[in-house]
């Protein structure tokens, strides 16, 4: 970074120390309340600590697209990795990957097949995969077989999703005069 954009980034009035110090005492306090709260009230905090956070990415996203650009002109575009040093204690490390080639989403993988024949195994790796279909369960327990069913309840593991939690700040309603 040159240290004329350093120096103009000095003379804004935020302080990272201070600001990070609050953040910081602000989330134990709430910690140390955890223990204590109602549900209610941990929806409550919950609520206020979602909306920081959807706050804290979106100022994140803008940081992040900044520092990106720098790198990459400091790496000339090239794969690799940087550190960017903020004006205090601050520091990114930014990794520009390898570019790769991928086969975009709606190519026929049937027509390059066809036309290249043999030799399509010299350009592409197939990928399988397999899971169990939405009717497994089903179709298991239909079975007459004892040797199959026992074969093919050892194949898969049941695995319980944990629930998704998201929390809503309310706007309060604005005042007649505003």
């Amino acid at each position: 970074m040159s240290k004329a954009k350093k120096q103009s980034d000095k003379t804004q009035s935020f302080d990272t120390r201070v600001a990070h110090g609050a953040l910081l005492d602000g989330l134990e306090t709430i910690k140390k309340s955890l223990d204590e709260s109602t549900l209610e009230r941990k929806v409550e905090i919950g609520s206020v600590l979602w909306q920081l956070g959807d706050a804290v990415k979106d100022v994140l996203d803008r940081i992040k697209s900044d520092v990106r650009v720098e790198a990459v002109a400091e790496l000339k575009g090239q794969a690799g990795n940087t550190k960017l040093d903020g004006d205090d204690l601050g520091e990114a490390t930014v990794t520009i990957p390898e570019a790769s080639l991928r086969v975009p989403k709606g190519t026929n993988i049937d027509d390059l097949k066809k036309v290249l024949g043999s030799d399509f195994g010299l350009f592409f790796e197939e990928v399988t995969t397999v899971k169990p279909r939405k009717e497994f369960e089903d179709r298991v327990t239909a079975l007459q077989n004892p040797l199959h069913k026992q074969i093919l309840h050892n194949s898969v593991a049941r695995v319980e999703p944990t629930p998704r939690v998201s929390f809503k700040r309310h706007e309060l309603p604005k005042r007649k005069d505003e």
